[in-house]
């Protein structure tokens, strides 16, 4: 079972994600096209997403990206989310997404003083 990804309301963080094969290889994403959303369980609707452009791709080769969430993404009810990578491959037939296994997420209360 993979680690919960655990976030703190309202709180800026950023998100760095390994994508592995079956075999545990890391995947080679150079010039892949990335996608980040967040929903609740069952949900229909993305709480945030993040396009392309917003992924640090410095070391995509080696199957690692980064994701800046800023403090307005994590402004969510506390509670799970369910993160969904979509990975586009070049070469690709246009609409041909392949997805990286679903990301486990929790959102936790901020804590004001």
């Amino acid at each position: 079972m993979a680690e919960t990804i655990t976030l703190k309301q309202g709180e800026a963080k950023l998100l760095t994600l390994t994508v592995t094969d079956e075999s545990g290889a890391a995947v080679n994403l150079s010039g892949c096209t990335l996608f980040l959303g967040a929903k609740r369980p069952k949900g229909e609707d993305y709480a945030f997403s993040k396009d392309h452009s917003a992924f640090n791709l410095s070391q995509a080769s080696l199957g690692i990206v980064s994701v800046f969430l800023g403090d307005t993404d994590t402004n969510q009810t506390p509670g799970p989310y369910v993160g969904e990578l979509k990975v586009i491959f070049p070469g690709a037939a246009p609409n041909t997404v392949e997805k990286s296994g679903d990301l486990a997420m929790s959102i936790e209360r901020a804590v004001t003083a």
